[in-house]
């Protein structure tokens, strides 16, 4: 049976088989103007198409699991948006969290990596191992660059793919979705700017509070999330540890952080059952900070 004339439910494995053939294929040769083109022609139902999506995006999310054995996650993420861009499909709840979940693993072990050879470096150049200290740096410099192609790719992603089909969607969790997009823009941006020099640090920096403060403004609009929703809470833990370590604004981390726990906290006898545990968590976290950052604002103010 030709590709093209694919709809029975028994020709799903045949059809993600070909496709993922097509990505390996397509990452192995460069070519990946024909792999657009064969993905483009394939005239498939809507639902093998998210089911192919759903393949792909498991994939990359277990393979960034793994990202620290022999597997080299960075080869499938040129397939992973160029198939998302190619199939012009929303990603559904939960293949969105596993985008996320893949993206986060991949760049958590970086960012850790990072911290630690920039305490090691400063601990050398301290002790006068300058030596030393030179190779460190240039390992931290090849680990700036995995972060800074990371990060490109998922903001790539988002800015020119997942929000704007987004912003165009009458979906009943559009909001939703569009608040955990723009928050995850402003975490990669935040990111960015964890590690940059000036003036990028300053530019990635605007870019994270902008992207905050857009998830912001729809979370708390009319038809936007309720204060105990994990996805808005989580947006308020993110934004205020922005405020705290790149804008070095305390006070305002704070003020943000007690006022979506207060609000949280009011309504939290509306929780269902399927929220309460993500919901809480956050709430222990923004707690947890609250208690942190408060008694250094009172130390600060003591001295």
């Amino acid at each position: 049976m030709a590709l093209k004339k694919l709809c029975g439910i028994a020709d799903i494995e045949l059809t993600v088989r070909f496709i993922v053939v097509l990505l390996f294929w397509s990452r192995e040769s460069k070519n990946e103007r024909w792999m657009l083109f064969s993905v483009e022609t394939l005239s498939l139902r809507h639902a093998h198409l998210q089911f192919l999506v759903s393949f792909c995006v498991c994939v990359f999310a277990l393979r960034a699991r793994l990202s620290f054995s022999r597997f080299a996650i960075s080869s499938l993420i040129p397939s992973l948006s160029l198939t998302l861009f190619c199939l012009c499909i929303s990603l559904q709840v939960e293949e969105r969290n596993l985008l996320s979940v893949g993206y986060k693993n991949f760049v958590g072990s970086r960012r850790a990596s990072w911290r630690i050879l920039s305490a090691l470096e400063d601990k050398e150049k301290t002790k006068g191992r300058d030596e030393n200290a030179a190779k460190i740096t240039d390992y931290r410099s090849k680990v700036e660059e995995e972060l800074e192609k990371i990060c490109a790719e998922i903001i790539d992603m988002l800015k020119e793919n997942l929000i704007p089909r987004m912003e165009k969607s009458e979906s009943a969790d559009a909001a939703e979705t569009s608040v955990f997009y723009h928050k995850m823009s402003g975490d990669y941006y935040r990111y960015l700017s964890e590690f940059r020099a000036s003036p990028g640090r300053e530019e990635a920096g605007e870019k994270a509070c902008e992207s905050y403060e857009k998830a912001t403004e729809i979370a708390s609009g009319k038809n936007g999330l309720h204060p105990t929703h994990p996805t808005r809470l989580g947006l308020a833990l993110n934004y205020s540890v922005f405020h705290y370590e790149i804008s070095n604004d305390p006070t305002k981390a704070c003020a943000l952080a007690r006022t979506a726990f207060d609000e949280a906290i009011t309504d939290l006898d509306t929780l269902d059952d399927e929220s309460y545990k993500d919901s809480t968590l956050i709430m222990q976290l923004l707690r947890d900070n609250l208690t942190l950052w408060t008694s250094e604002l009172a130390d600060e103010e003591g001295e």
